[in-house]
């Protein structure tokens, strides 16, 4: 694998996003960083205006088939960087984002892939300084922190899951993963790549996958409910085996 890392692809899955693309493109196309980086839009074939906005900030490919997972496995061998950043159309970055990935993965060889940790977010928010720390507080407050809790733990004890709103990946692992799946019902597709990393850097005796506390990004809360949760949650028990013979399918 080659560890040095020369430019950064941004990924961004796009449908009927009109409302979140254009915020979600500046964030990007605002960044600091010393290494190139491009900014590509998947879009499963909007019927508003989502691609005439993201033209005016990325590259974009509008795909043959619909779905998330579909989008973002046809964008990928048409970027050039190698290191993959996939975020969603609703999720915004602070402007040294990509500097600390990068910085990140530069100094530690073995990381294959991480997110960063997210805060849900309308809108509405206020940030306070404790030293050079800053700390954004929306008001998704206690639901933010119980997902803190729920990634951190799942790191600690050995089950890493990266968050689907952010996830960020080495190119050559990103292959070697044999890609994103489609799981049951499209919901799950992070945990089944989660579980492909974790397979692999066992069957590799190396690397590292992690959820990272240093930085955060804010992403829409306009999906949260408990019945999703409550579904997903079902759906991974009740069809476990089939999840995990989907991680199990990498090159």
């Amino acid at each position: 694998m080659n560890d040095l890392i020369t430019k950064i692809s941004v990924v961004i899955p796009t449908y009927n996003e009109e409302r979140n693309v254009k915020n979600t493109l500046i964030s990007v196309k605002n960044q600091r960083c010393e290494i190139p980086y491009e900014i590509i839009v998947a879009d499963g074939q909007s019927s508003d205006k989502t691609v005439s906005i993201a033209e005016k900030y990325a590259k974009v490919y509008v795909t043959p088939q619909r779905g998330k997972v579909f989008q973002l496995n046809f964008a990928v061998p048409k970027t050039s960087g190698n290191l993959l950043v996939f975020l969603d159309a609703d999720t915004l970055i602070d402007p040294f984002f990509l500097q600390k990935i990068y910085t990140l993965f530069k100094k530690h060889k073995k990381l294959l892939a991480c997110s960063a940790r997210f805060k849900y977010y309308d809108g509405i928010s206020f940030s306070i300084r404790i030293g050079s720390l800053k700390l954004t507080i929306t008001n998704y407050f206690f639901q933010n922190i119980f997902m803190h809790a729920y990634y951190f733990f799942k790191t600690l004890f050995g089950y890493p899951e990266l968050s689907g709103c952010n996830i960020i990946v080495r190119r050559a692992i990103f292959f070697k993963a044999g890609g994103f799946k489609e799981p049951p019902n499209s919901l799950g597709m992070d945990k089944v790549f989660s579980d492909s990393l974790i397979y692999l850097s066992r069957k590799l005796k190396k690397g590292k996958i992690k959820t990272l506390n240093f930085t955060s990004v804010l992403t829409s809360g306009r999906h949260l409910s408990v019945e999703r949760s409550v579904k997903r949650i079902r759906q991974y028990h009740t069809k476990k085996d089939i999840y995990y013979d989907l991680a199990k399918k990498i090159e």
